[in-house]
């Protein structure tokens, strides 16, 4: 008789059993707001842990090794980076619509209007988030000994913090023109910003691509807010700062300007996020078609140019002329955090799609799609990416309401709460890595938590559209 192997990964999916992700979702939620809250130090607050040990779902202040993949110094241990719970901050009001419980909706609103309070600069109008800081819950105040402020690669909140507080919101929006060489948005700018110190940067540092999507992103917000011209320009040509250092006849933009590393000056995948954010941009303000334009111009010339059509994989890397530069593809799994996935690319086209109501987008998702779909699960993988492929399905089944999406979305999320999820005496929380005791917001648990919350809504006759809600990262 044949003997039949199982790989770990095979193993996953075929013990996988589908599951009712509402009360995962409850659970977490439940969780992180009784056992991680601020009640350390001697000012106690609305915000919740970053780090959560499931062991006793307690709130370490420090020893937490680092997930793989994450500098220990980018960290949220013993306090919290409202940046790292931005998407779980946008669903606990749908899961509060969603279970009639007032208490979801409730404590996102005082995370954030407590966050605004005690971890904002008086100075800079900085917020103690991003890549480097945190508001440490043991000594009640913001650690400022990190120094640099740089944003991350997820949509800032900026909806959620406006509602809560205006000016504040508007002050932490204008603190971004202190990461530039001067008062003007079409100078370069360092991608890190100095905590406490109300003055432009030295000339020097690394303007990467993705930066100048978030601040486009960011100042047109502030734009669409106030109404001032002010924003407006900072939003238009903060944003056309990478366009105009592209090659037109491929439509190609380097990575990171003034960057004396080779790589920097080949096309760079970061091109698909800085049209995320510019096609955002757009929407908070429509009559910039330009912004639409190019964002549409910058996604169309990364699947021209990256994707392999003989092996039907995305490439690595490319010249500003085309060529491609390397046999090497981007893998859609990954163990350690942070490191590249063509999963992310899936969601923006999926966005594309929606926004713009285009099969061309939405045939861009598909293949993403697909290409995770036939690749073998290695033995570990990341959080982050569980959830990316969870909520690129449930965009895709949204956009098409084809069942092998669903079945799709049923399957990831059977595989992360069979790899993930770890629960003691009633109280839950998804980990960082398989095997660990360790909850972490930083690792992408938010985006995971609101695609089974997404996968519910979908699976549940009579429940609200999911697309009444937004669902980006």
């Amino acid at each position: 008789m044949r003997r039949l192997i199982f790989l770990p990964w095979l193993a996953a999916f075929l013990h996988a059993q589908a599951i009712e992700p509402l009360p995962y979702v409850r659970t977490f939620a439940d969780t992180l707001i009784e056992k991680g809250l601020d009640r350390h130090g001697s000012r106690h607050t609305a915000l919740w842990a970053g780090v959560i040990d499931t062991q006793g779902f307690t709130v370490p202040r420090d020893g937490v090794p680092p997930p793989e993949g994450v500098r220990p110094n980018d960290r949220a241990v013993g306090g919290c980076n409202l940046y790292h719970d931005a998407v779980t901050l946008q669903f606990f009001p749908v899961l509060s619509a969603v279970t009639g419980d007032s208490r979801y909706r409730d404590a996102a609103r005082g995370y954030v209007r407590d966050f605004l309070r005690v971890a904002q600069d008086p100075v800079t109008g900085f917020l103690a988030w991003g890549e480097h800081l945190y508001y440490d819950f043991f000594r009640d105040a913001p650690a400022e000994e990190r120094r640099s402020h740089e944003m991350l690669e997820w949509t800032p909140p900026w909806g959620l913090l406006w509602d809560a507080d205006p000016e504040a919101t508007a002050r932490a929006i204008a603190a971004i023109r202190y990461h530039y060489y001067g008062d003007d948005p079409a100078l370069w700018f360092n991608r890190h910003a100095s905590w406490g110190r109300a003055g432009f940067q030295a000339p020097r540092g690394q303007p990467w691509i993705k930066h100048t999507g978030l601040y486009s992103y960011s100042f047109l917000f502030l734009h669409s807010r106030s109404g001032e011209p002010l924003w407006r320009r900072w939003g238009l040509d903060t944003g056309a700062l990478y366009w105009n250092y592209r090659l037109p006849a491929t439509n190609l933009t380097m990575g990171c300007l003034g960057d004396p590393r080779p790589a920097t000056k080949n096309a760079s995948a970061g091109a698909t996020l800085l049209a995320y954010w510019l096609l955002k941009a757009w929407r908070l303000a429509p009559e910039e078609t330009l912004l639409r334009d190019r964002a549409v111009a910058l996604l169309r010339a990364y699947d021209r140019h990256f994707y392999d059509v003989a092996r039907d994989e995305y490439r690595t890397e490319v010249a500003l002329d085309g060529t491609p530069l390397s046999e090497n593809t981007v893998a859609p799994w990954h163990f350690a955090y942070g490191s590249a996935s063509i999963l992310p690319y899936g969601r923006v086209a999926a966005y594309f799609a929606r926004t713009l109501e285009s099969g061309e987008f939405t045939s861009i998702a598909k293949k993403v799609a697909a290409i995770a779909r036939r690749t073998p699960l290695p033995e570990r993988f990341s959080v982050e990416g569980i959830a990316f492929a969870l909520n690129l399905s449930l965009d895709l089944y949204d956009l098409t309401a084809e069942d092998r999406y669903i079945e799709d979305a049923r399957h990831y999320a059977g595989v992360a709460v069979k790899t993930f999820w770890v629960e003691r005496d009633g109280r839950g929380l998804f980990v960082r890595q398989p095997g660990d005791r360790y909850y972490e917001s930083k690792v992408g648990t938010g985006a995971l938590a609101a695609g089974l919350l997404r996968l519910h809504l979908k699976q549940t006759p009579g429940s609200s559209d999911p697309g009444l809600y937004d669902w980006t990262f």
